[in-house]
């Protein structure tokens, strides 16, 4: 098992973004240490409201890239089918370049039916689009030449420099969005990053046909480590742990499903993330990783308002991965 972080950056009321960009940034810092055996980081999309403040997460992972030295620091959903293509290819093979084969590239179909609309795109063709998106970017990737003809993009072969060092070493996470990406990802054997927002039926749901559109197609899965996002708040007093948890993620909860029970959905995710005291968490992450089949567990601790506690449970946790070892 593996372990590393995620940062959703929601700006909440009284918050600055400044300070919200500033936490992600000191929380990679403190962990990007030979002392610390967090592998990885990674930084999550979205456009047009507070509820995450980061519209490119290529952009901060090239920041985060240059502060570290250590870590493995990558986009958690970069979103290809409202971009095109060949810019993410060019910005995939100049960040792999300059990190040293740091970067690594997840990405996603889009979530939004604004966005959609926004950028331009199609609804009726969503998975034909991010199809057509993923396999333009990754030739520019694996061989650093790619070219189009198909309903979305006409251009003749042009050259993406510079070119990637790690080409098919570079690694790739797909965002569980649907069960149609789920179900392609499989046919290609790439491995998923799961949404927190989904409840753990959602998620066992999308492992379980992932494994058997696998063996359909007999695509060894063998070494596919799928990413399991863990939102964390633990505290002596489970009370203050829930209510921070809520108040952190009300806000996109409401944004993202407006047509559910909302107060019902916030809890329900409260009962599948590790939300709590300190001996309340470990049974039910567990078994959540065991059902989704997920050998890289990703941690989030920003709903935390006491960042001192937040040092100190980074501190714990990572004592024990070390016991582990």
């Amino acid at each position: 098992m593996n372990f590393g972080l995620f940062f959703l950056n929601f700006q909440l009321k009284g918050m600055t973004s400044e300070a919200v960009l500033d936490n992600m940034i000191d929380t990679i810092a403190l962990v990007d240490k030979d002392e610390y055996h967090f592998k990885t980081a990674f930084v999550n999309e979205h456009h047009f409201s507070k509820n995450g403040i980061v519209g490119a997460p290529m952009t901060a992972a090239s920041f985060l890239l240059g502060l570290t030295e250590r870590l493995h620091i990558g986009s958690l959903n970069q979103v290809i089918t409202t971009h095109h293509p060949v810019r993410i290819a060019e910005e995939a093979s100049l960040l792999d370049q300059m990190s040293d084969g740091r970067f690594i590239l997840g990405l996603s179909d889009c979530v939004s039916d604004f966005e959609m609309d926004f950028f331009k795109r199609q609804r009726d063709s969503q998975q034909q689009q991010f199809e057509a998106c993923y396999e333009i970017l990754n030739d520019g990737i694996t061989t650093n030449y790619c070219y189009a003809n198909n309903d979305f993009y006409n251009f003749p072969k042009i050259s993406i420099n510079p070119h990637c060092i790690s080409k098919e070493n570079l690694k790739q996470y797909i965002l569980a969005t649907s069960m149609g990406v789920v179900e392609w990802a499989a046919k290609k054997g790439l491995p998923l990053t799961y949404r927190w927002s989904d409840t753990l039926a959602e998620k066992e749901n999308y492992y379980q046909r992932y494994l058997t559109v696998a063996a359909e197609n007999n695509v060894d899965i063998t070494h596919v480590d799928h990413q399991f996002p863990l939102l964390v708040n633990i505290n002596p007093d489970r009370d203050i742990a829930k209510q921070e948890m809520r108040d952190y993620i009300r806000g996109y909860i409401a944004e993202a499903y407006p047509n559910t029970d909302q107060e019902e959905k916030i809890e329900e995710l409260i009962k599948q993330h590790a939300v709590g005291t300190e001996d309340e968490y470990y049974e039910s992450s567990k078994e959540a990783l065991e059902k989704t089949g997920s050998k890289n567990v990703l941690l989030s601790f920003e709903s935390m308002k006491n960042k001192a506690a937040v040092i100190d449970l980074i501190n714990m946790v990572n004592e024990k991965i070390k016991k582990n070892l």
